[in-house]
């Protein structure tokens, strides 16, 4: 029985590309349950969730070995990023950001590597034709492969032998169903130069706008504009019992010396009495009120909250507190949590 060679191409590529769909569903899928979903169970939860994550970084090891790209430097180490930087997340917002990123970045590998693999032996296909090997001038050609029509050199200039074997292993590379390359021959040697495949060019935007995606996130996160969420501290600053002076209450200067505190402390955001801080949030004293961007807070005590390591937020706080605590008579709490929410920055 004879197969249709045509077929046999065009469901392998129909098989990558449903491989393809289905890693960018489980993408946005991940990224929605693990930012989005209500924690119930605290590390349980965080543990599960990298379970899921470890789930498609198998998968995507498996794919690399099914592609023959498993032994190249530029997988290897993206995979090995990516498992390094699961099991460095603390908490899911930082579990999302790791799958957003470095899945994407593993599957683009893949198929670049994949792909450059392909191109990489057309090319010596082509350094082994008689023709180049005599050609001592330097000269251009363009190659035109389609899965259905075959190869064609133009001008001419390959052998019969060497369209063949270039088709032949188009074919078994799984890449788009036809690609225009413009080839430069100099010594014997070949290289690819600009490659005219308007998929080359998709695919090149669509990376770009990926990662300015990612990275506009992260900055709006860093920003303040963007909702932040993880483990961190709870702050809570209590007047003087009785103290109706100036100095038995709490002032704008105090909280500035906590809020810096945080932020030498390694904070990631923080919000006072509900108010996202930015850069140019102003902490202020109006009377005997506090206002934070604008808005007047609710005061003893005055809530800050703070998104970091809890540990090393809380101990960041030692001296401050002491100074608040046993020079000024305030009371200083600090709870540490799980599963916070600081919201963005709203005018």
């Amino acid at each position: 029985m004879k197969f249709n060679t045509s077929t046999i191409v065009d469901n392998r590529m129909l098989v990558l590309l449903v491989i393809i769909l289905i890693m960018n569903t489980l993408l946005v899928g991940l990224n929605f349950v693990i930012s989005y979903a209500q924690p119930v169970a605290g590390e349980k939860d965080l543990s599960f969730n990298k379970g899921i994550a470890q789930d498609l970084l198998t998968y995507s090891q498996r794919l690399a070995q099914d592609l023959n790209v498993h032994d190249q430097a530029a997988v290897r180490e993206t995979l090995a990023n990516f498992s390094y930087e699961i099991d460095l997340a603390k908490d899911g917002d930082e579990l999302s950001r790791v799958i957003f990123t470095h899945s994407r970045q593993v599957q683009e590998t893949i198929l670049r590597e994949q792909d450059a693999l392909v191109r990489e032996k057309i090319l010596n296909l082509i350094n082994q034709d008689p023709a180049m090997q005599r050609q001592a001038e330097r000269l251009e050609f363009t190659l035109h492969i389609s899965t259905n029509e075959g190869v064609d050199a133009d001008p001419p200039l390959l052998s019969g032998d060497v369209l063949t074997a270039i088709h032949e292993l188009y074919q078994g590379g799984g890449l788009a169903q036809e690609q225009v390359f413009r080839i430069e021959v100099a010594e014997g040697r070949s290289r690819m130069l600009v490659p005219y495949s308007p998929l080359d060019y998709i695919q090149t935007l669509t990376e770009e706008i990926d990662s300015l995606r990612v990275s506009l996130r992260e900055v709006r996160m860093a920003a303040g504009l963007a909702e932040m969420s993880g483990n961190g501290v709870v702050i809570r600053l209590y007047d003087v019992p009785n103290g109706f002076t100036v100095g038995g209450i709490i002032h704008d200067s105090d909280v500035r010396d906590v809020v810096n505190e945080l932020f030498a402390a390694g904070a990631r955001g923080v919000a006072v009495g509900g108010q996202r801080l930015i850069a140019s949030s102003p902490i202020r004293c109006v009377g005997p009120t506090i206002r934070v961007n604008q808005k007047e807070i609710s005061v003893n005590p005055v809530v800050i909250e703070a998104i970091g390591d809890p540990d090393v937020l809380a101990s960041g706080l030692d001296i401050v507190r002491f100074s608040f605590e046993f020079h000024r008579g305030f009371h200083f709490e600090i709870e540490k949590k799980e599963g916070m929410t600081l919201p963005p920055y709203r005018i």
